[in-house]
């Protein structure tokens, strides 16, 4: 560890290849990871080198990261060793990223230039130089003028060129230096420079292809943000988050830049159309480097669950600072604050309640709020984990979008607009023209019947097949099909049936009985007209459990055997999952259950809220659970978060 007493590290400092900060600095780093590893390889009596949920939480309590002397819990509580893993996990990654910058300057020290003839050299302004194609300084004059490196970053932008690592090298060691990166803080000139190299939008030639990762990387926005230290390698003990919240936060305004230059219009065509009209980009784009800097402060109380209005109130000091206006910081702070509150309403409410159009509205800086908050939910939600932003997810932001738009803009109708839907409906009319007879009368039949909120919701070609499904039941009891999904191993599945109390859950109960998991799912009925009796169509995104891209085709045939029985009452959701066994779960982190009631955001239903652990057959024992408390569901949306379910239900009394 001590890199005076000698050995490989000190040997190195010797040989000018590291200076002793930086010896010292991967020596912890080494000390640490063989001390994770050795106890690893103990509790398994032999090399096992996975250092999964459970290995995370009993070694971060043996290496003394359980509750501080005077906390109210005891080491055995599942909050407890959950934040004990979170802070054992971010030394872990503040030792790992120590490993790969050391390694990465080490390499780049010992690699000889690679040219031909004699390098040329431009002077430009400032003190950067080009030497040889590359935005280098002189390091003396660094240390004397500390917005110096700033200046190498925007001329790596204005000039299309990489930095020398020669440059970057000694952006380092001086970032490195608390005095230097107080002189940078106090600079007015650095703060105009990053805050617009955050914003900046061109493909830039780093490393990594981003700027704000490169000024993460080489520790100038922990210069000029010090505030971004706690939550540099911060980690959610959870299935859901997969990133650091440091690399997520760099992340969102990764993505936000790519939205700006359009190269995402095929993903999010929404968000890019309204990326190309930011008015204000300062305080979005810092809105969106800093929405979770509150993760890494507790409140006045001393929890850590409030992270948007303690990361706004961080805004509130951090921004005027870097140089933004009053009112830019009052936008930024309204967005941190916020962040959260789009993605909820979306996938927590019914968007055809005209009063939630109206309340979610109420919170908004008006329509340019109200764009600003919609991208930050999309780059944050994108970039949450590869599967967080689900098409079902990206539908309901824009339904949402749309109706408070329309809303703020005075239109009569905040909850549909109307063009919208009528490009919907045509687009479903055209593709059903395509089909065997070309006639579209029974697809007209389920448009018109169908509320708006599915036609919103779903995809024309979805929408389709949807209404081919309704029309082959004919008197059968339930028909269901599959639809491929933009994610490998996730399907669409889409139930129709008579609509009698009970169905989601004896649906729910099949789905299961088949090893499938609900991701997200959609509740609609309808009234086919003639008498006949008020039709089911529900839709779910399933996959899976054991994560196999071909279940598709094995599934439908049980479903649908299992489905019919069912409804017909040959068996009983309990003998159909008494029938067949779950398989072992992997070991995840406890998620606590929490149940809320609101009866006052819909004026016709209760909502019901369930947060709480997933687990196969959940969804079916709270839908059979609310069947016999008498409750009709008028509407249910499933949101699946890693191991975490987030199901809400909009209930009558029967």
């Amino acid at each position: 560890g001590d890199v005076r007493a000698g050995g490989f590290w000190a040997a190195l400092v010797r040989m000018g290849v590291l200076v002793p900060r930086e010896a010292q600095e991967i020596a912890r780093a080494e000390e640490f990871l063989w001390r994770v590893r050795n106890r690893l390889h103990a509790k398994a009596t032999r090399r096992s080198d996975r250092l999964t949920f459970d290995q995370q939480e009993a070694i971060a309590l043996e290496l003394g990261y359980g509750p501080r002397e005077g906390s109210r819990m005891a080491d055995d509580e599942p909050a407890a060793r959950a934040a004990a893993a979170e802070r054992m996990m971010q030394d872990y990654y503040v030792h790992a990223r120590a490993v790969t910058r050391s390694r990465e300057q080490i390499l780049a020290r010992a690699t000889p230039p690679r040219r031909r003839g004699k390098p040329a050299e431009v002077h430009l302004a400032g003190g950067v130089r080009l030497f040889d194609g590359q935005v280098t300084l002189d390091p003396l004059r660094l240390e004397l003028d500390p917005p110096l490196a700033f200046r190498v970053y925007a001329a790596c932008i204005s000039e299309n060129a990489p930095v020398l690592p020669f440059a970057t090298d000694a952006i380092v060691r001086a970032a490195a230096d608390p005095e230097f990166c107080a002189r940078l803080r106090a600079s007015a000139e650095a703060a105009e420079l990053f805050v617009r190299l955050v914003c900046a939008v061109p493909e830039v030639r780093t490393r990594s292809g981003s700027m704000l990762r490169e000024l993460h990387d080489v520790g100038l926005l922990l210069a000029m943000i010090p505030e971004f230290l706690p939550v540099t390698g911060r980690v959610h003990h959870d299935v859901y988050h997969v990133y650091t919240v440091d690399v997520h936060s760099v992340a969102a305004v990764d993505c936000l830049r790519a939205l700006c230059r359009g190269d995402l219009g095929h993903e999010h065509a929404l968000a890019s159309r309204l990326a190309a009209e930011i008015a204000r980009p300062r305080p979005l784009f810092l809105a969106t480097l800093l929405h979770d800097v509150g993760k890494g402060y507790p409140d006045e109380s001393g929890s850590r669950k409030n992270h948007s209005l303690v990361g706004a109130r961080m805004c509130g000091g951090i921004l005027p600072r870097l140089g933004l206006t009053a009112e830019e910081v009052e936008e930024a702070v309204a967005l941190v604050e916020q962040h959260l509150t789009m993605y909820h309403v979306a996938t927590r409410r019914d968007l055809d309640e005209p009063a939630t159009a109206q309340d979610f509205t109420e919170q908004l800086r008006g329509r340019e709020g109200l764009r600003d908050l919609y991208l930050l939910t999309v780059v944050d939600l994108s970039t949450t984990s590869p599967t967080a932003m689900t098409a079902w997810k990206s539908r309901m932001l824009e339904e949402l979008y749309f109706a408070a738009d329309a809303h703020l803009a005075g239109g009569q109708k905040p909850i549909a607009d109307d063009a919208r839907l009528e490009r919907v409906r045509e687009r479903a009319r055209a593709l059903g023209r395509e089909g065997p007879d070309g006639s579209t009368a029974a697809l007209d039949a389920f448009l018109v019947s169908m509320p708006e909120r599915y036609l919103l919701a779903n995809a024309p070609a979805s929408v389709v097949t949807h209404a081919a499904l309704s029309a082959s039941r004919g008197s059968a009891a339930v028909a269901l099909d599959v639809l491929p999904h933009r994610h490998e191993g996730v399907v669409e599945l889409c139930v129709v049936a008579e609509d009698r109390p009970g169905l989601l859950a004896r649906i729910a109960a099949a789905i299961t009985a088949s090893r499938l998991e609900v991701l997200a799912a959609q509740v609609y009925s309808r009234e086919p007209g003639g008498g006949a009796p008020t039709e089911a169509v529900d839709v779910f995104l399933v996959r899976d459990r054991g994560d196999s891209a071909a279940f598709a085709e094995r599934a439908v045939t049980r479903l649908r055997r299992d489905l019919a029985a069912l409804e017909s009452g040959e068996t009983t959701a309990r003998e159909l999952l008494g029938e067949r066994g779950g398989r072992r779960e992997r070991a995840t982190p406890a998620v606590s259950t929490e149940i809320v009631l609101d009866d006052r955001a819909s004026p016709r239903h209760t909502i019901i809220e369930v947060f709480a652990r997933d687990r196969p057959g959940l969804l079916h024992a709270v839908a059979q659970e609310l069947y016999e408390l008498g409750l009709d569901i008028a509407l249910s949306k499933i949101n699946t978060e890693g191991t975490r379910v987030a199901d809400v239900f909009y209930v009558t009394e029967r």
